[in-house]
């Protein structure tokens, strides 16, 4: 019984270590796998938060401003008698060793103060929008390297089976040969083209084995899996039939593309870069409070009425009248920094342009290129239909049987592998139109 139960747990235990060992995964599990893990997309969160933090501390600045003290003095009096004019009656005489204690009690409320609060806040709020605007671009990075890495990846895996179904070939007709020159029909140079033919599949086997195992290992990284795990795709959809209007990308492009809209909001922090400096001509007015507890005894608590505790309301005023000319460089400076990001506008947009009609004309380069491909292998297909058909005919000899079903299986690479490059052209135009999507 203890036998069994054993062996019922060492199956189930091989069954989950083998269920975590692989895994299927469609495009789109990868891509919400690739965003829930990814460390930068936790980075790019952490850098939002901070900039919520400096928004909040823009805020405080709205409270009034308390401060308290109290301190331990020990004097030695100079002079030991005074005397105040129309304050004291008889002159009043003082200790030599006079200990007194302090206290201070202030609040300042700033009534105006040029609108610094205003702008102060401004700033802030426009540093969070730009945070959130750099997470979403990372979102986007982070999807398009998911998606090429994920179709990279299914480029080796199509390129491993064609291999292998030209090895399946190979053998066959390796073993039909080698059987043909047992009964004196081919010569044993027919077989050894063939076993180098062989040969050569194996070694292509080797490197694209190696191939997957590094472009696994990377994809297992990316997306935040164990590195031992085997990822399985099923069937990619390519995609080589997208109809896309290049005035349609580029008004998208106009609207999403990150560096028009990061370029937007440090026009508006200019704006208000501008307008501080401006204010900062302006005086400030404050409300002030305060309350002061002085004991001359040298106790802590005094045991007399002994002791002055004044309280204070005022109101203030200031004015750097000196601004009025200081400033006047420091706006001209800002006002050109305003207008060197209309520039930098200007020449991104250009420079999107530019991306999007490249992408374009990749992407339906890449189409025309599947179209001669399909039709260089029907080309191959029927070549080497032909050349067998010769051959059991003793028409053609054994290079050339060889080489019709060489170019045949290289026509079937190189159609997979233009399908799959298609498909990342297309993720490319929408990477350049700033919104990348499956």
């Amino acid at each position: 019984m203890e036998k069994k139960l054993a062996g019922v747990l060492c199956f189930l235990l091989f069954t989950i270590l083998a269920s975590d060992a692989q895994r299927t995964l469609t495009m789109d599990e990868a891509v919400q796998l690739g965003l829930q893990n990814s460390k930068q997309l936790k980075r790019s969160q952490d850098k939002i938060d901070e900039a919520l933090t400096r928004l909040d501390q823009a805020r405080d600045l709205k409270y009034p401003n308390a401060k308290v003290s109290f301190q331990y003095l020990h004097a030695l009096m100079l002079s030991r008698v005074i005397q105040i004019p129309g304050v004291t009656k008889d002159p009043i005489k003082l200790p030599f060793d006079f200990p007194a204690y302090m206290g201070t009690l202030s609040v300042t409320e700033p009534i105006f103060n040029g609108n610094q609060f205003k702008y102060a806040k401004q700033s802030a709020d426009l540093m969070v929008q730009l945070s959130r605007l750099d997470a979403d671009k990372d979102k986007d990075d982070i999807t398009y390297l998911v998606i090429t890495s994920y179709l990279n990846y299914d480029k080796i895996l199509q390129n491993m089976l064609i291999v292998a179904q030209n090895m399946q070939d190979v053998q066959s007709k390796l073993e039909e040969i080698t059987k043909y020159e047992s009964q004196g029909l081919a010569t044993q140079n027919d077989v050894l083209r063939y076993q180098l033919q062989k040969s050569q599949q194996q070694l292509t086997e080797i490197e694209l084995e190696n191939n997957r195992k590094i472009a696994n290992y990377n994809l297992d990284i990316i997306l935040g899996l164990p590195d031992t795990t085997t990822i399985m795709l099923p069937p990619v959809t390519y995609r080589v039939n997208e109809q896309l209007v290049f005035t349609d990308l580029l008004q998208t492009a106009e609207t999403n593309r990150r560096e028009l809209q990061d370029i937007g909001y440090q026009t508006k922090l200019a704006d208000i870069n501008v307008k501080q400096i401006h204010d900062k001509r302006l005086p400030t007015v404050a409300a002030s409070g305060g309350m002061y507890y002085i004991n001359p005894t040298g106790q802590v608590i005094p045991t007399r009425n002994n002791l002055i505790a004044p309280v204070t309301l005022g109101i203030g005023a200031s004015w750097d009248i000196g601004t009025l000319y200081t400033n006047k460089n420091k706006e001209r400076e800002a006002a050109v920094q305003r207008r060197e990001l209309n520039t930098a506008r200007d020449q991104t947009l250009d420079d999107i342009k530019q991306d999007v009609h490249k992408q374009f004309i990749l992407y339906q380069s890449a189409l025309e290129k599947i179209k001669v491909l399909e039709v260089a292998v029907s080309q191959a297909q029927e070549n080497e239909r032909i050349t067998e058909s010769k051959f059991r005919n003793n028409l053609v000899n054994t290079t050339d049987r060889i080489d019709a079903q060489t170019q045949l299986y290289q026509a079937r690479v190189n159609l997979e592998l233009a399908k799959s490059d298609a498909t990342i052209s297309y993720y490319d135009v929408l990477k350049a139109t700033g919104k990348v999507h499956i």
